[in-house]
């Protein structure tokens, strides 16, 4: 049995966990923060809209990122390929950074709001 599978989860579902763990503590500080959930559905839609705009911004990067790499493995530019894969990453954790934010705010536009 591998490493990460010795307590019986693999890293996905433990990842998975982590994140869910972290969109709650997350969605709660908000509320704490604002002191109050959203006051309308309108105005929760408008804070989720921004949210998965941002994120998609950031998926598009990522892609865009992607093909670039191909290049750069098909000219043989190890070089290229290493920095734009530092590139990659950051670009995947703000996209996931979003994507969380969207989440938090999604779980504070169900349980708290207003009207």
């Amino acid at each position: 049995m591998s490493e990460e599978n010795k307590g019986g989860i693999s890293a996905e579902m433990a990842l998975l966990g982590s994140v869910s763990s972290a969109v709650n503590a997350a969605a709660e500080r908000f509320v704490a923060e604002r002191g109050r959930g959203f006051a309308s559905d309108k105005e929760s839609w408008a804070e989720l809209k921004d949210k998965i705009e941002l994120a998609a911004k950031e998926d598009k990067k990522a892609e865009k990122l992607l093909k670039e790499m191909w290049e750069a493995i098909s000219e043989q530019n190890g070089d290229a390929f290493a920095a734009l894969m530092q590139e990659l990453q950051r670009s995947a954790r703000m996209s996931a950074l979003n994507w969380a934010i969207a989440a938090a705010m999604a779980k504070i536009a169900v349980e708290h709001t207003e009207g």
